[in-house]
């Protein structure tokens, strides 16, 4: 377990750490990095991995179908504590946020990739995709306790060019267009840049996040996040008969803390920020400790020496 600690966990720490003490010591502005991310790395980090999956096999459909299951499993999950706990309707969309949305993006892609190495990272993405797209209608949806308008939520998803990446890769690769090579040289280039700046920017994100608010509700999302998150995954696998390298990467990619994104739905829909930017926070230092036991437990980790 030191082992996998040293050699995936803290060399993730590590890069977030450097993002960390940049914020606290420089504070340089954090939208134009996320703006670089957003609208042309992860794009490219989006069509340089698609276009090279085989599309053709079960795997891609397997990935979908978990996904789906999975949100809407956490979602009951949260419904029902939510409902237990006599949650207002704004604590319940907060509580929603901060359970049902992982770190898939610049955490859970780089565990992946230093634990199960490119093939590994190529099934991370397609749940890094879903994902994205997910954070553009649902959490809008859950965010603005179903009083937003749901077209107005599509309509900003294809203003965002990950939606295009994610066309073009599918149209060239199930129509078997070859990709020329300066694009697809060009595309390699600038995806290698992804996983570390998303890295930095996580850090540089959480030296933001100083705010505790509501410990009890906290710790509850903290476990149905980092623990019933997990065991549902391990159960949705399990019943698609999904197993492998591909059930170990889908596992690690549940078992990830609250997504950053979350708060700032929560502060566009006044839907409790503090308390979303609570669990943001506990469940990413949690998850060292979360995210190394279930490493140590999954079996073909072969890139951890």
């Amino acid at each position: 377990m030191v082992d996998i600690f040293l050699n995936v966990v803290l060399p993730v720490l590590m890069v977030a750490g450097f993002g960390f003490v940049l914020q606290r010591r420089l504070q340089p502005a954090l939208t134009p990095l996320s703006q670089v991310s957003m609208y042309v790395l992860q794009p490219c980090l989006i069509f340089t991995s698609l276009v090279k999956t085989n599309l053709r096999s079960e795997e891609p459909l397997q990935i979908l179908l978990f996904t789906a299951v999975l949100t809407t499993v956490l979602m009951v999950v949260a419904g029902v504590l939510a409902r237990a706990g006599r949650m207002d309707r704004a604590t319940t969309s907060a509580f929603m946020l901060s359970t049902v949305f992982p770190n898939v993006g610049n955490y859970g892609l780089s565990v992946v990739l230093l634990a199960y190495g490119q093939e590994g990272l190529d099934k991370a993405v397609l749940v890094f995709v879903l994902q994205s797209i997910l954070s553009g209608t649902l959490a809008v949806l859950i965010a603005s306790s179903s009083s937003a308008n749901v077209w107005g939520a599509i309509r900003s998803m294809f203003r965002l060019p990950q939606i295009y990446a994610v066309f073009a890769a599918l149209a060239m690769n199930l129509l078997q267009i070859p990709v020329p090579v300066f694009i697809g040289a060009s595309a390699e280039l600038a995806s290698k840049a992804c996983i570390p700046l998303m890295l930095v920017m996580l850090g540089m994100q959480i030296a933001g996040t100083t705010e505790f608010d509501a410990p009890r509700m906290v710790g509850a999302a903290v476990v149905t996040r980092l623990l019933v998150g997990v065991a549902a995954a391990y159960g949705v696998a399990l019943a698609l008969g999904i197993g492998g390298a591909t059930r170990d990467v889908l596992l690690i990619q549940a078992s990830m803390p609250t997504a950053v994104y979350t708060t700032l739905m929560a502060i566009e829909f006044d839907a409790r920020p503090r308390f979303v930017t609570s669990v943001v926070l506990a469940t990413t230092v949690l998850s060292l400790l979360t995210v190394t036991a279930l490493l140590a437990v999954l079996p073909g980790t072969a890139h951890i020496s």
